[in-house]
């Protein structure tokens, strides 16, 4: 008899994951005619198939609407499986329903994809109580991230129904609280039964991912598969249409110590907070060679700064190829360090490079003013002095410092960057942070035109407290170069799920 594996035990546990057997799934038609419970059903069927059973119409219960239309239909229709997918259906659902209802989706795709993340997603979101290793997603412990893009080219007539709409989730097993693998997760979700008929992954892609973690973890098909410094995460881009597009990240595991020949455990080739790329080559050469060139001008500014000021390796991800790496340095956190670490100690220049820049420096001094860029003040050194501040990651919290990430381009010596600044860490409280992207926004022509538009925004989603009491729902505000130098914001939030409502 052939043992199950961790997630074949969990994704046949009802409690847990939905139990489908239908595999035959049509999309549904945007127009609603008739009850809009009936469409809801309808279209909720259409991801979950024709067998899958319902709440009859007799149950009913107003005491818990929220005033979102297609959540509040799907909360009545969808079974309440257990306690611990209940409350992050409330905690994480809600969330995504009224980004999904600001941004505009298709109504379809709304329902689409709530469906999915009540069947497939709530049941990796861990237990209720904290135990094993914790998630690493957030800085508060949650689960997941959610974030939204405005497009740089999208001006206030049209930016909500532009927006951009992603989360990515570190898959925990909520039955003990440890880690689940991520070649599992992955070959789950992309599988018909586990997609759901929404997720679209190339097979190569698949294939690089599975490659890429037997290089980062050369023991991750042993025993040991809920090692705590095994951390992986998936991300989730919700495309208009109805799609789903997964994205993997893979932290590196931690040095070994010095008894790893005893256990006879394979050492890693490349381990988290690494600032020698060197080894990489190996793997993007096998992968796809040609983005070799794009590592090598991120070797050579790595080999020219000091020690303390080199971009440590803490993740690797990809999508269509493997072709992204997030890094810290140990230290640097003024403009000027952002400035060099950003353009490779000015290797990516051109007229737009700098052009993005200077909205950069804009976005830089608009959320830390304390720190403005010329006044070349580290942001850990004035947070000392500023106390409005919220302080509440100590010094080696994975989340201290400025987080960067370079996008290698096949074909070509290009890297594309994107810096995280960590909002969570440096500014006073959500509205503050809401208040500096919405004047962002403005000098762009971006935005509803109404004053207060970004914190109503929030606020509707993340209601379960005032924005003004403290930092936390904003995690992270990212400036993205992409390929035609065009320059992408984003915002990072945690729904704080393990605050009291």
């Amino acid at each position: 008899m052939a043992i199950l594996s961790q997630i074949e035990t969990l994704t046949s546990d009802p409690r847990f994951f939905s139990q489908t057997t239908s595999t035959s799934r049509n999309r549904p038609l945007e127009c609603i005619n008739g009850d809009a419970r009936d469409y809801v059903m309808k279209a909720a069927t259409s991801v979950l198939g024709a067998d899958f059973e319902f709440n009859p119409p007799t149950i009913i219960d107003d005491s818990e609407a929220t005033g979102l239309a297609i959540y509040d239909a799907l909360t009545k229709l969808l079974p309440a499986r257990s306690p611990q997918t209940t409350f992050f259906w409330r905690k994480i659902g809600r969330c995504f329903a009224s980004m999904l209802d600001t941004a505009s989706f298709p109504i379809s795709s709304q329902i689409s994809f709530l469906t999915f993340v009540y069947a497939r997603l709530l049941g990796m979101m861990g237990p209720l109580e904290a135990t094993g290793p914790g998630s690493l997603m957030t800085f508060d412990g949650s689960p997941v991230e959610l974030s939204w893009v405005i497009p740089s080219n999208v001006k206030s007539s049209d930016s909500s129904s532009s927006r951009q709409l992603r989360f990515a989730i570190e898959p925990i097993d909520p039955r003990s609280g440890r880690l689940l693998r991520g070649n599992e997760v992955l070959r789950y979700l992309t599988s018909p039964k586990g997609g759901l008929g929404l997720v679209r992954c190339d097979r190569s892609a698949l294939d690089w991912s599975m490659i890429t973690q037997h290089f980062l973890q050369p023991d991750s098909d042993r025993g040991g598969n809920n090692d705590s410094g095994k951390r992986f995460f998936i991300g989730f881009d919700f495309s208009r249409c109805g799609d789903i597009v997964l994205k993997t990240y893979y932290l590196p595991s931690p040095r070994p110590t010095s008894d790893i020949f005893l256990r006879n455990v394979k050492a890693p080739r490349v381990c988290l907070w690494d600032a020698d790329y060197k080894p990489l080559r190996g793997l993007l050469a096998c992968l796809d060679p040609s983005l070799v060139a794009s590592l090598n001008m991120m070797i050579s500014y790595a080999e020219e700064v000091d020690v303390l000021s080199k971009p440590r390796l803490q993740i690797l991800s990809m999508d269509c190829v493997p072709n992204e790496l997030y890094c810290r340095p140990t230290r640097g956190n003024s403009w000027n360090d952002a400035l060099r670490t950003f353009t490779l100690g000015g290797r990516l220049a051109s007229p737009k490079m700098n052009y993005a820049l200077s909205r950069l420096e804009t976005l830089w001094n608009l959320l830390f003013p304390f720190a403005h860029s010329q006044s070349n003040r580290d942001l850990d050194g004035a947070l000392l002095q500023n106390r409005r501040s919220c302080h509440r990651a100590t010094a080696d919290h994975p989340t201290g410092g400025l987080l960067y990430y370079y996008s290698l381009v096949p074909g070509s010596d290009m890297v594309l960057p994107k810096i995280y600044l960590p909002v969570a860490r440096y500014c006073s409280n959500d509205l503050v942070i809401a208040q500096a992207l919405e004047k962002f926004h403005a000098m762009d022509g971006r935005g509803s035109g109404e004053r207060g538009w970004v914190s109503r925004e929030v606020s509707a989603a993340y209601n379960h407290r005032k924005l003004d009491e403290k930092s936390g729902i904003h995690t992270y505000v990212t400036f993205a170069i992409k390929k035609n130098f065009d320059w992408e914001l984003t915002s990072y939030f945690s729904p704080e799920v393990w605050e009291s409502t």
